[in-house]
């Protein structure tokens, strides 16, 4: 494994562990086995490494989404998979999902691959909610009722408040964000 992906996995577990605060440049380097001048030649500074290891970490989380939302068959079972997909992440992924939690780091809301992501996304909403599938809603609602419980039990999860892993609720959260954003009403 390259020094670069070492520094960013040691650093992806340092930051998940510690907290970007109080994880320190001298750890990560010396999880990563890394020298002084290699962390420094790759990151100018810590807010540069925390800055791409939450976007590798949301690049992560994004492609597996996506995969999971756009091959779908229909919008039920978009719905329904992005849920489940966004809980085995996190239950699969426990480090990159917990830096996810943590403060975003400026800039990466702004980059070209997160934007592209929200266009795929809110593109494929708008195709269901234009032939009545789903509610017409502004796309940030959307995404609060689609994933907003999911990622509540997942940080309730990761902080240890929670018993049953994420996988064990995913059948119940997805099923409620699909009768919450359906058009179809019990």
């Amino acid at each position: 494994m390259k020094i670069r992906d070492r520094l960013l996995l040691a650093a992806e577990r340092q930051f998940a562990e510690q907290g970007a605060l109080d994880a320190t440049l001298a750890q990560i380097r010396d999880e990563a086995g890394a020298s002084v001048g290699a962390l420094y030649h790759h990151f100018p500074d810590k807010a540069d490494l925390y800055r791409q290891v939450w976007a590798n970490a949301l690049a992560d989380y994004q492609r597996h989404f996506w995969t999971a939302v756009g091959d779908s068959s229909d919008a039920r079972a978009g719905v329904t998979a992005g849920v489940r997909e966004h809980l085995r992440w996190v239950a699969e992924n426990q480090y990159r999902a917990k830096v996810l939690t943590s403060a975003r780091p400026p800039g990466v809301r702004e980059s070209d691959s997160n934007r592209e992501f929200l266009r795929n996304v809110a593109r494929w909403w708008r195709t269901h909610a234009g032939y009545g599938a789903v509610r017409d809603l502004p796309f940030d609602l959307v995404y609060a009722l689609w994933l907003g419980p999911a990622q509540e039990y997942s940080r309730q999860w990761l902080g240890g408040d929670m018993l049953v892993a994420p996988t064990g609720v995913a059948d119940e959260l997805a099923d409620a964000a699909w009768r919450t954003l359906s058009t179809a009403r019990p």
